[in-house]
This record gives structure tokens, C-alpha cells and sequence, in this order.
């Protein structure tokens, strides 16, 4: 006789890690992935708790999800899950995905590359680190992104906000929606798992198309005549010229734009 898929759950979660796990319990751990997408233990305490729970019936999950396409991947270093809808594989990726089809807005993407490279920098020394948060402002993340990208964040205070409260809801940064949100002089806490949304691999990527866009950019400028040249000069005054380097890749960082992404950047 065939057994039901609940029976064939109910005796996998029998052997899968203590076996404290049930089928109710295993119901609501997939049920929060699909809605959320997310759980990271340092969240919170509930958060914490769904985590731990998550770790013990690991790799049944990942056949439950894997069975319609889904991927679960797990940092255990940063103590995070994510789900991620089906999408196309990747080529020698551990988790068998490279890019997804979840579409990400213009700005989201330049601002996670931008925390990406700004928390690195915290990791190097470059900034100050507490407790695994980076305190910037939303100035610095705006400065950030028009030096590495050439990208600007949202003019209107409500479409920034907008921005925030999307990368806030993909654990990667908070802030508070008091009074003053979405002014540039707000404050915010970047958080650890940017290094695992966004990868070094994509950081570079990107970093290497803004050194490429900005050398054709200087290469064009310098065919123009003298006077068409100055022209040109004084409408990029205010993007910078020259930035550093990403660790040790010696990579340029200055982008004439930041192109939609796919799903996670990995």
C-alpha cells in the first residue's frame, strides 16, 4: 500500500535530527519560509527559535522545497536560511542556483551592492563594527551608491522609505520608521547577512562592470573636441573620478548605471 505524503513526513521527521520535530511544526517552519522567505536566528527570539528548529529537519526541507523548484540555502555562519522560488541553476554553485526569477528593482540592487562593499569595509577596519552592526547614515548609503554605481537612490522621501522597508524585510539592515524616516540624515544598522545576499563574486561582477563603463565613459571624453569635453567634465562634477579598490581584487568601482537584477545576488 502506498503511504501518503503525510505519513512518509511524519516518519523522515522521526530520524532527522533529534527527532523533536513535528509534522505540525515542520507545517508552520515551511509555511514561514514561503511567506517570508527568511529566517535569521539573530532576528529574534521567536525568530531564533523557528531557526533552531529549521536546523534539526535541514535537509528534509530542502527536499520538500527542492520537489517544486524552490531552493533553501543556509549560511551557518550568519545563523540564516533563505527560500528562494525556481529559477534558472548556476553553473558550480554549491546551492545549484545562480540567479532567480524573483525581479528586483534598480535601486535595490545598487543599494544591497553599496551595503555590501561599505560592511566589508567595516570587516577591514575601514569603519567601525559593533556587535556586527554598521551604524551609517542614509547620506553615506547614498554617497556609496553614486561612487561605486553612478546611481542615485529615490528623490522622494516616500519612495526611499520604500527602498529601506525592502531591504529591512531581506534582514538586511534596520532602522526606525519614527519621525525623520527617510530623511538622509536618518540612521541605519547594517546588518551581517548582506555578506551572504550578496556575494564576493557579485560584488566584484559589479565593481568590474562600473570600471569598464567608466573607462569607455574617459575614453569617449577624450575623443571630443577640447570645448566639448569641458562640457561634458562639468555635467559629471558630481560623480567622482576615481575610488578604490574591493580588498585585494584591485577592481575600479564607478558604474554609468546599475542594470535589473534576478532574484538573490549570489
Amino acid at each position: 500500500m502506498l503511504q501518503s505524503l503525510q505519513q512518509v513526513l511524519e516518519e523522515r521527521l522521526r530520524t532527522e535530527g533529534t527527532g523533536a520535530v513535528k509534522a505540525v511544526r515542520f507545517a508552520e517552519l515551511a509555511g514561514r519560509l514561503l511567506s517570508s522567505g527568511i529566517l535569521w536566528r539573530d532576528f529574534s527570539r521567536p525568530e531564533a527559535d523557528l531557526y533552531d528548529d529549521a536546523t534539526q529537519c535541514e535537509q528534509l526541507l530542502r527536499e520538500y522545497f527542492a520537489a517544486t523548484g524552490f531552493v533553501l540555502t543556509h549560511d551557518a555562519d550568519a545563523t540564516i536560511f533563505r527560500l528562494y522560488p525556481p529559477g534558472e541553476g548556476g553553473d558550480g554553485d554549491d546551492d545549484g542556483v545562480k540567479r532567480l526569477k524573483a525581479r528586483l528593482s534598480r535601486d535595490f540592487v545598487a543599494a544591497a551592492i553599496a551595503l555590501r562593499f561599505l560592511y566589508t569595509e567595516a570587516l577591514t577596519g575601514k569603519r567601525e563594527l559593533v556587535n556586527e552592526v554598521l551604524v551609517i547614515s542614509l547620506e553615506e548609503l547614498s554617497q556609496a551608491v553614486v561612487s561605486l554605481l553612478a546611481h542615485s537612490l529615490p528623490s522622494p522621501t516616500a519612495d526611499r522609505l520604500g527602498l529601506l522597508r525592502e531591504l529591512r524585510k531581506h534582514r538586511i539592515m534596520r532602522f526606525n520608521d519614527g519621525e525623520g524616516a527617510g530623511g538622509m540624515d536618518m540612521l541605519l544598522s547594517v546588518l551581517r547577512p548582506v555578506m551572504s545576499y550578496v556575494s564576493d563574486e557579485a560584488l566584484e561582477d559589479a565593481l568590474a562592470v562600473a570600471g569598464q563603463a567608466s573607462a569607455l565613459r574617459s575614453a569617449r571624453a577624450s575623443e571630443r573636441p577640447p570645448s566639448a569635453a569641458v562640457v561634458a567634465d562639468s555635467a559629471d562634477s558630481t560623480l567622482p573620478v576615481a575610488a578604490p579598490n574591493v580588498g585585494k581584487t584591485g577592481i575600479a568601482e564607478k558604474a554609468q548605471a546599475v542594470e535589473p537584477a534576478q532574484g538573490r545576488l549570489l
